[in-house]
């Protein structure tokens, strides 16, 4: 016998040109192992895949050839071959002459003391497999990232809405408290100089104190929306917990433990000194509402560094914060309530126990602060509200003593004619006569233009109180015309809300926020009078005039 019916004699797989070419020339892997894991026989693919010396291989084990991780499957594989089982499409990985590692699919058969199988390569369909199972992961997090960020922006453009609604009320609220308050202090005037009490001036007291705490909620609101004028200042967080210790204990009473965890080495915080005393306030003031008696209130600070993108709306983003940390030892939040936490009026006190400005007010705070606000909850432990602030480059100095405020008598207030704009007939009544009580004559105007009309004639203004928010032409846009025909004319803002865009160069003395008493009125009228006057005296007349004998001028 010669030629491929020799060749496959040999190999005992009997006779047949057909059987011999196929037993040459197959790209797969063809062998016949015993059940003692040595090779008896392989075809000469294990020498074109693998690149192995066929001599050497026969004899050798075949399990020195299979990758470790996948010993525990061959050995399974042979107890089911010994079982006189057929085998299909068991995968493991051989070791090639180069010592790289190639996916082969097996089919198995035994026969007698030995098996006979056949391996096809599917290195390359399990790459390729691997590539898309790597894609389309890769694709679920887009998706889920893509989806996240929806999510948040979503978040962000409904508290950006209802910011925006909120500062719009927050800014009618004010006008109308500006008319009750300005009315109740005309009232309690007028009673008092008639010399009536008791009851009366008690129900007024009490009308009083009700427009107060509608101010109060309408600043919490302006907080929220963003729209709070704040003056932020580089300072030591530290020392402003510490500072505030007894007055949190004293309003914590002695139902809840109080501490504080303060960092040593902590950043300067670049923050309003006053709007983050009462957000620390506040903040313990809705832990203490949310626990039972023998609850604990810690008050930690922390230096943070973020590098990953906000996860939600209220959350900062990358950057260096100092981080203020109030936590309770409360029942903790709900997915549920957590989603609308920061939403305003939202609360789950009982009705008449809170506003639902809280947290809202918080998230308005440190959003313009140019941080952001995280709350970290677990049912039955707590809850954690953090406090994202930037960090400043230092500490600023003690300020030295203020330099005492410029004042004019109010003798010579009469000597002032003040022009009030205000497109809102009420609150322009109730501010000019308030000024009227001061001592200062007042011109009104509804608008801007009559405003200016006014400016452009011959009449003495002494001094323009302009209504930001106006139709037609706004405070801002009526102050430059205004000054633009009285160069050294002092303009004075009333505002329900502070424009930070359009007041930001503004200083605070020269904006009056509504509602407002007539002390703040009377003092910040007298402070601009007194500036202009001052500015006026340091201005040095030039003398012009034909040269004298000697060249003297």
């Amino acid at each position: 016998m010669t030629g491929p019916d020799r060749d496959t004699e040999s190999w005992g797989l009997g006779g047949g040109p057909d059987l011999g070419h196929i037993w040459r020339l197959s790209p797969d892997l063809v062998a016949v192992t015993g059940f003692d894991g040595r090779l008896r026989r392989v075809n000469p693919a294990w020498t074109s895949v693998l690149g192995y010396d066929l001599e050497a291989l026969v004899g050798s084990n075949f399990n020195l050839l299979i990758h470790p991780d996948d010993h525990a499957g061959v050995e399974d594989l042979l107890i089911a071959l010994r079982r006189g089982e057929i085998v299909e499409g068991f995968e493991d990985r051989v070791r090639g002459a180069d010592g790289g590692w190639r996916w082969f699919s097996w089919t198995a058969a035994p026969e007698g003391d030995a098996f006979y199988a056949i391996g096809r390569d599917i290195t390359a369909g399990k790459a390729a497999a691997e590539a898309l199972a790597l894609r389309n992961r890769q694709l679920a997090e887009q998706i889920e990232e893509r989806e996240r960020v929806e999510q948040t922006l979503r978040q962000m453009q409904r508290l950006e809405a209802v910011g925006q609604l909120t500062a719009g009320v927050a800014h009618d609220f004010n006008n109308l408290l500006t008319v009750i308050l300005g009315n109740i202090g005309f009232v309690e005037r007028n009673l008092q100089a008639l010399g009536v009490d008791g009851q009366i001036a008690e129900r007024i007291s009490h009308m009083r104190a009700a427009a107060e705490r509608g101010a109060t909620l309408t600043a919490q609101m302006l907080a929220f929306s963003r729209r709070q004028k704040l003056e932020p200042k580089a300072i030591d967080l530290n020392e402003t917990v510490g500072g505030m210790r007894e007055l949190l204990q004293s309003t914590m009473g002695g139902a809840v433990r109080l501490e504080t965890v303060l960092k040593r080495d902590l950043w300067p915080a670049l923050v309003d000194p006053t709007q983050i005393e009462l957000i620390i306030l506040n903040l313990a003031i809705n832990a203490r509402d949310a626990m039972e008696v023998g609850g604990g209130l810690t008050v930690e600070t922390a230096n943070v560094v973020l590098t990953e993108q906000p996860e939600r709306a209220e959350e900062p983003g990358p950057g260096d914060y100092v981080v203020l940390a109030v936590g309770d030892t409360g029942p903790g939040m709900t997915e549920a309530v957590l989603a609308k936490a920061f939403e305003p009026f939202f609360t789950t006190k009982e009705i008449g126990k809170g506003s639902g400005l809280g947290l809202a007010q918080v998230y308005g705070f440190a959003k313009q602060s140019g941080g952001g606000v995280r709350i970290e909850t677990k049912l039955g432990e707590g809850t954690t509200v953090k406090v994202f602030l930037p960090r400043a480059a230092a500490v600023a100095g003690a300020e030295g003593g203020r330099a005492p405020e410029a004042r004019i008598s109010l003798r010579a207030a009469a000597e002032h004619t003040v022009l009030v704009m205000d497109d809102d007939s009420a609150v322009r009544e109730v501010t000019s006569a308030m000024l009227r009580e001061l001592g200062y004559s007042v011109m009104e105007a509804g608008s801007g233009g009559a405003a200016l009309d006014i400016l452009r004639s011959d009449l003495r203004i002494d001094i323009l109180l302009a209504d930001y928010a106006m139709p037609s032409m706004n405070g801002a846009a009526a102050a430059r015309a205004a000054v633009e025909l009285r160069p050294n004319l002092p303009v004075l803002f009333i505002t329900g809300y502070a424009d930070l865009q359009a007041l930001r160069d503004v200083g605070e003395e020269r904006i009056i926020q509504k509602p407002f008493r007539d002390e703040e009125l009377s003092r910040k009228v007298q402070a601009a009078l007194a500036q202009a006057q001052a500015t006026a005296k340091m201005v040095v007349p030039i003398r012009r005039g034909r040269p004298k004998p000697g060249g003297e001028a």
